[in-house]
């Protein structure tokens, strides 16, 4: 029998619902979340840590196989552009997600495993220039979302846009159409798998 300690431990930041966890339960990982959502606790199919990932040590995730982190995207996405950015200058949920973004540089720094960021196509391109880009409809998602990767994985990631539902900007349809702002920020269980496998 293989206890939980023995597989290799996937370290989830900005854990949601557990899009990343799925994927790398799926094949053979034991994951451990963090999110300060306490509301998903209940749904994670993970260990669930509460906890502000900023306030995170990196320096305990060495024993980690690797690193997945989904920091938040509110102020960064092109749909809240708009929103967030008045004037071109960005407000305080932009600089909360910076933040984020920064915490999760500094923890897989000091962790010193191989790590894997997404966020969708947008404003922190302009910032932080990505590795690579893949569309989550070319994974299985009925919206075409294009997402951006950071990281030292191995392999790439990037795919073309694939089937998608149509949705012109303002649409009830597509991702659009998705009122749960952590129902929209979900990874496609394909995209998860074929991850988890390529830090196997």
């Amino acid at each position: 029998m293989t206890l939980a300690y023995d597989l290799p431990l996937c370290i989830d930041l900005f854990c949601g619902l557990g899009g990343w966890a799925e994927g790398f339960l799926a094949e053979g990982y034991r994951v451990v979340g963090f999110d300060i959502d306490p509301r998903f606790a209940v749904v994670y199919p993970g260990e669930f840590v509460l906890q502000d990932v900023r306030t995170l040590d990196g320096r305990r995730f060495r024993d980690a196989r690797c690193i997945v982190a989904s920091p938040p995207c509110q102020g960064w996405s092109v749909a809240g552009i708009p929103r967030h950015w008045k004037g071109g200058f960005p407000d305080a949920t932009t600089w909360d997600g910076a933040a984020s973004v920064i915490a999760t540089q500094r923890i897989v720094k000091a962790a010193a495993v191989p790590w894997l960021m997404e966020n969708p196509r947008g404003m922190l391109r302009k910032f932080l220039p990505p590795r690579e880009t893949t569309f989550l409809c070319a994974w299985g998602a009925t919206w075409m979302k294009p997402t951006d990767l950071w990281g030292t994985y191995p392999g790439s990631f990037a795919r073309p846009c694939g089937p998608h539902e149509s949705a012109r900007r303002g649409a009830k349809t597509g991702i659009q159409g998705i009122r749960d702002p952590a129902l929209r920020a979900k990874i496609p269980l394909p995209l998860a798998r074929a991850v988890a496998r390529g830090f196997l």
